[in-house]
Formats: structure tokens, C-alpha cells, sequence
């Protein structure tokens, strides 16, 4: 393997191990988002504003929950 594909590999694996932990974390508070609450602070929907029929990527975010928010 090459040492660029050994670095994905490596860095991917990272992600996922992090994933878990937080997943299970107070500070996401997954039950909350499972029960329709946003995981964005109000000055992220400010900014964002209204999104309806586009398509958006959230480059830094590691499971989803903000990017489904």
C-alpha cells in the first residue's frame, strides 16, 4: 500500500474510533437530535438561513448530525 493510501486508511480508521465515543457524549446530545432538535447554535442557522430545495455540504462533519440539522 502506498504511503498516501496508508494515510487515508489510517485517518479514516482515527475517524471512525472518534465516532463512537462521541456519538455516546452528552455534548451531542443524539436523543435530543432523534427527537427533532437541532444540533446547530443559532448563529450557524443566521448564517445558513433558509436552505429549502438546495443542495448543501458541511465539509467538517464527522457523523452527520449537523448536516442532517
Amino acid at each position: 500500500m502506498g504511503s498516501e493510501q496508508n494515510y487515508a486508511e489510517i485517518n479514516k480508521q482515527s475517524w471512525n474510533n472518534r465516532t463512537d465515543v462521541h456519538i455516546k457524549s452528552e455534548f451531542y446530545d443524539v436523543a435530543g437530535f432523534l427527537k427533532g432538535n437541532t444540533s446547530l447554535m443559532d448563529i450557524e442557522l443566521a448564517l445558513l438561513g433558509d436552505i429549502r430545495g438546495k443542495s448543501i455540504l458541511h465539509l467538517q462533519c464527522h457523523f452527520g448530525q449537523d448536516s442532517i440539522s
